[in-house]
């Protein structure tokens, strides 16, 4: 709900600068409308090879949220390394470091683009491998890498994590 109200705010606040990043949101998709679901299942193929059962989601970016990344990072749109976003979840922490190392070895990574926050996490205890790297027909792709575990106390909180151990991890992740 936070990004669709962002949105609808941005829209009516800077509606030229959200058509801008829509109109090349849209050109990126008219060469190629299925990149999100492509660059998942290529994901897919290098990590599943290995053997390593994982979960892979992807999505494009909201406008808000790249708009204010340009602003804050004084960058222009071709600069953004993470227009689409990928999530990798894995089983465990060892895990997480294996799939990094499949994707290093598969595709061109973009240099000054990684962070480990499983080794060092956020303050707020946010953990996960953050990673970009050139993708297919060299898009810029932002992996981050975690375990369910993880990605359950990132988006819910550490209260919401101790609820679904209790409830013994029933439900899905993502």
């Amino acid at each position: 709900i936070k990004e669709e109200l962002e949105d609808l705010a941005f829209q009516h606040i800077n509606p030229e600068g959200r058509d801008s990043i829509l109109a090349r949101l849209e050109f990126l998709r008219e060469k190629d409308d299925n990149v999100v679901n492509r660059i998942v299942s290529e994901l897919k193929d290098v990590v599943v090879r290995q053997g390593l059962k994982v979960d892979i989601y992807g999505r494009e970016k909201r406008p808000y949220s790249i708009w204010q990344k340009m602003q804050r990072k004084n960058i222009t749109f071709g600069e953004l390394s993470d227009i689409m976003a990928f999530r990798v979840l894995v089983e465990d922490m060892p895990q997480c470091y294996e799939v990094l190392g499949y994707l290093h070895a598969n595709y061109k990574v973009v240099p000054g683009r990684f962070k480990d926050y499983i080794s060092t996490p956020k303050p707020n205890g946010y953990r996960s491998i953050h990673t970009t790297v050139l993708g297919p027909e060299n898009h810029r792709i932002e992996v981050q890498i975690r375990t369910r575990e993880m990605h359950e106390v990132n988006d819910n909180g550490v209260a919401a994590h101790w609820a679904y151990k209790q409830e013994g991890g029933s439900q899905k992740a993502g």
